[in-house]
């Protein structure tokens, strides 16, 4: 029982001087367990596997460069590929290749199917015409690329509010359309420099 009341005493004085240390270190932070793996993370990655991400981390970031300077320059087209009525309305292909919204600095060239009407079922319409002035145009930078905006009365008794969005990392872009007496009409499709 001696032994056991002296085992017992040297474990508890030893707890008293281990318990503290362990309760007053500090916890691991986030930022030395991310430090902690990503060193273990790049000691697994070969040379050659560093050099191909740093090769099409080289090749997105020129992308995005393109895109972005393409924007600036507002000379280039939108060719959509997809396009429905907004909100539930099914989606259409487009094949045309001769359907796209271009912009040459200060004027734009609209030739786009939109759906007209107040009611469904809508009536679809190919608009075809050059606005000379683009009311209210603004091109603003957003954390996913673009966003160009602008009014036109499109040559009707109807004002219409093009929204096109631009996505610099990929290159894609989705144009809405819409106006006080027709619903909106959606497009998907990317963007191109003009030459």
């Amino acid at each position: 029982m001696k032994k056991f009341l002296l085992i017992f005493a040297i474990t508890a004085s030893l707890m008293a001087i281990v318990v503290p240390i362990v309760v007053t270190s500090t916890p691991p932070t986030e930022a030395n367990i991310e430090a902690a793996a990503e060193r273990v993370r790049q000691r697994k990655l070969d040379a050659k596997h560093q050099e191909r991400i740093a090769r099409r981390k080289a090749r997105q970031e020129a992308f995005e460069h393109f895109i972005d300077s393409t924007v600036l320059t507002h000379n280039f087209r939108f060719t959509p590929t997809m396009f429905n009525v907004e909100p539930a309305g099914s989606s259409h292909m487009i094949t045309n290749p001769n359907i796209e919204l271009s912009f040459y600095g200060d004027w734009a060239d609209v030739h786009l199917p939109i759906y007209q009407g107040f009611t469904p079922p809508y009536r679809l319409i190919l608009v075809n015409s050059a606005i000379t002035s683009l009311t209210d145009f603004v091109t603003v930078q957003t954390d996913n690329g673009w966003r160009v905006t602008f009014s036109s009365w499109l040559y009707t008794s109807n004002d219409y509010t093009f929204t096109l969005d631009i996505y610099s990392k990929t290159g894609g872009a989705t144009l809405s359309v819409g106006s006080d007496f027709s619903p909106t009409t959606s497009y998907w499709g990317s963007i191109s420099p003009l030459y």
